[in-house]
């Protein structure tokens, strides 16, 4: 395989072939692009009762702004679906699942994964059309608390993904650094939890756990944990805060729905500290008032609010920042006064 091999919905079906997972059929095999967001090629292959994702990152993330990022997080992602996988199966949940890493291509830098049940559909998908199901919130509660308290005392997964790079490349800087630059008035608060961010030793931390990365597949009842390409040893809080402030997006976003988006942020929450045994809501809530801003104003802005939507988020973002918000009751205070 060539070093400058580009993934595509042309050149993924011979791939697999070279790579061993297809034979001749591969001759025959359906290729089609997904959304790989911002970051990622991805390609679906589908042959004879087989299907394949196919992932190789993008070296500059296709935003506005430029956003270079080391294309080796790709096998930080193989190396994290392996070891949340190892936590789902050593806890017995049974309602989460994350899909196989069936190879590894050090040298293109594609990962190959198995495909997820097609009548699985994006989280994120069901929340923007008012369909806000806190059993689901609940049971990724669980997983995030449960994932994070084992992984904590694993010192050989501390080793493996003590480099912060791909956090520093794909978080830090585009979210905190370019959000402080762009509000110096709370400036000075969003470097300071940059810098906390940075320096927190405590866990496993997926990075990108939001409701986008998240196929519930109603016939089963499994959800289906996707995207770890940010999975580094950091903060628990940042993931908490990164889902929850998903949910409290939604909750501003989605007409009429309000309440049951927070109620789904609550219900996250509870399950979560309940599974994890430890508190970290005054650390969740100051994150969570950073990124709610950054998804606004930084590098990779959510793509479905309007000009109205994105005053309000600034609002509440800045006065949870400016009166040192701690609880997520204070934060949820805070929605409901600004959106009225």
């Amino acid at each position: 395989m060539p070093d400058r091999f580009t993934l595509s919905a042309a050149t993924a079906p011979a791939y697999l072939r070279d790579r061993g997972l297809l034979g001749a059929e591969a001759s025959e095999a359906g290729a089609s692009p997904l959304g790989g967001g911002v970051s990622n090629r991805v390609v679906r292959v589908d042959a004879a009762d087989r299907s394949f994702v196919l992932k190789q990152p993008l070296p500059n993330l296709a935003v506005e702004d430029d956003w270079p990022a080391d294309v080796s997080r790709v096998h930080n992602e193989a190396a994290a679906a392996r070891a949340y996988a190892d936590v789902i199966e050593a806890a017995g949940l049974e309602d989460v699942r994350v899909p196989d890493v069936l190879d590894e291509d050090g040298t293109a830098h594609v990962v190959v994964f198995s495909h997820a049940p097609d009548g699985a559909v994006m989280w994120k998908r069901e929340l923007l059309d008012g369909r806000v199901d806190a059993g689901v919130a609940r049971s990724l509660g669980r997983l995030l608390g449960t994932a994070h308290r084992r992984a904590s005392t694993d010192d050989a997964l501390r080793e493996r993904f003590a480099d912060p790079t791909p956090f520093d490349q794909l978080r830090v800087d585009p979210y905190h650094r370019t959000t402080a630059e762009r509000h110096p008035d709370v400036g000075e608060a969003i470097r300071a939890e940059a810098e906390r961010v940075l320096a927190a030793d405590r866990t496993l931390v997926h990075g990108d756990y939001s409701p986008k990365n998240v196929l519930v597949d109603r016939s089963s009842g499994v959800r289906w944990l996707l995207d770890f390409e940010v999975a580094h040893w950091g903060d628990p809080a940042f993931d908490t805060a990164f889902m929850l402030n998903h949910l409290f997006i939604k909750s501003v976003h989605v007409d009429g729905r309000r309440e049951a988006c927070i109620d789904a942020a609550l219900t996250f929450w509870e399950a979560y500290r309940g599974a994890a045994g430890w508190d970290v809501e005054r650390e969740t809530v100051r994150e969570l008032a950073v990124l709610m801003l950054a998804r606004v104003d930084g590098k990779s802005p959510v793509e479905y609010l309007d000009a109205g939507e994105g005053d309000r988020l600034r609002e509440i973002s800045k006065r949870a920042l400016r009166e040192g918000t701690e609880t997520l009751d204070g934060f949820a205070g805070i929605v409901r006064e600004v959106t009225g």
